[in-house]
């Protein structure tokens, strides 16, 4: 009688687990792949965070490696030498710096199959690390964009070979946190909305990057004509400070609500009219517009890298010139002023989510993709 064959081991690393797209992505592969297939762990390398916790407390094996130094050699060597005694059949790369380090460590030997993960576009990368990134692609048995903005990015800038690409969309992470996990500032948030309120709700982290000040200044003007919405920002980060100081000088306080980094975004999907996302610069493919989707909301947002991808402009919801705030503001207006329009377009939005983001299609595929480069494997040998 044959021996049923061993479970492949997976092991994903990233630089850490705070809130963010890619750590949500991280924690819907290892939350959905099938256990009796893949022994999935996943390593930190320099600290661990809020996801990191909680794909623990699912049972997931999280291990903080505690760097501090990424191209200390003695470094590379030593997770060189980690890999040898772990004996992965596959690891999977997050973002730039851990791919990079843990691709560098891999290189002297044959050692696992390898697939990377680019998450986003940035054009801004700098001519050394474009380098860095071909170089390393050479070691990589597949590279995952997550949209086609991004494929075209990994051709176009980073000279990726086109037949080591594999798109897989991003899903939505639908059950992240218990109720009672969520933070007091986000329950005051909430409680701070009135029944008739119509809230625009934006999911990103407080970086210039995200554009939360065109959100704001688009705020300005809609609070000029309707007496009843309001904005609620859920996200954290260095800009804080900068977008309070913003929200006084427009006058908009009490209007434009800062809820924090929320582990648990439901009850804010479930309250929310419309999701936007005011992008400014690099967007490989927002969580926080899947989720929008899946949620059944219109949504709205800048003509950038992934975006276009969720957004089919006058089907779901709308399009606007990155930095536009009073596009924006016209944008959001025309679904303040059209239930019927506001409806339309959230069941359209859940139907993209159904047939492109769902989070069972984007398991299958990482399942297909990690078969295909095993078996590619066995043939070689």
């Amino acid at each position: 009688m044959a021996m049923p064959d061993r479970r492949k081991r997976i092991l994903h690393i990233v630089q850490d687990l705070g809130i963010g797209g890619l750590e949500r992505v991280i924690q819907t592969i290892a939350t959905g792949l099938d256990p009796a297939k893949y022994d999935l762990q996943v390593w930190c390398l320099a600290r661990g965070g809020a996801i990191a916790d909680e794909l623990s407390r699912r049972g997931v094996a999280v291990r903080i490696l505690g760097l501090t130094s990424y191209y200390n050699p003695a470094r590379v060597g030593d997770l060189a030498r980690i890999f040898g005694r772990e004996r992965p059949d596959i690891v999977h790369t997050h973002g730039y710096f851990a791919g990079t380090f843990a691709r560098l460590a891999l290189l002297p030997a044959r050692g696992p199959a390898v697939i990377h993960h680019i998450h986003t576009t940035d054009h801004n990368f700098k001519t050394r690390n474009r380098r860095i990134e071909f170089l390393l692609s050479l070691r990589s048995d597949r590279v995952i964009c997550v949209s086609q903005a991004v494929a075209r990015f990994a051709v176009e800038m980073l000279g990726i070979a086109p037949r080591k690409i594999r798109v897989v969309y991003n899903a939505a992470f639908a059950d992240r946190a218990n109720p009672a996990e969520r933070t007091a500032g986000g329950q005051d948030v909430l409680s701070r909305l009135s029944p008739g309120d119509f809230v625009i709700l934006s999911i990103a982290s407080l970086t210039r990057n995200k554009g939360h000040e065109i959100l704001i200044t688009a705020m300005k003007e809609l609070a000029s004509r309707h007496e009843n919405v309001k904005s609620v920002i859920v996200g954290d980060g260095p800009q804080r400070r900068f977008l309070e100081d913003r929200i006084d000088s427009l006058d908009v306080r009490g209007r434009v609500l800062l809820a924090g980094m929320q582990p648990d975004v439901l009850p804010f999907l479930r309250r929310a009219d419309v999701v936007a996302l005011s992008t400014l610069g690099r967007e490989g493919l927002s969580v926080a517009l899947v989720e929008g989707a899946a949620a059944g909301r219109p949504l709205v947002g800048s003509d950038l890298g992934g975006i276009p991808e969720v957004i089919e402009h006058g089907a779901n919801g709308f399009l606007f010139r990155p930095g536009d705030a009073r596009e924006l503001a016209r944008a959001l207006e025309r679904l303040i002023t059209d239930a019927e329009l506001r409806e339309r377009m959230g069941q359209r939005s859940r139907a993209l989510y159904r047939d492109r983001f769902s989070r069972e299609m984007m398991i299958g595929r990482i399942e297909r993709l990690y078969d295909e480069v095993l078996q590619g494997r066995a043939h070689a040998n």
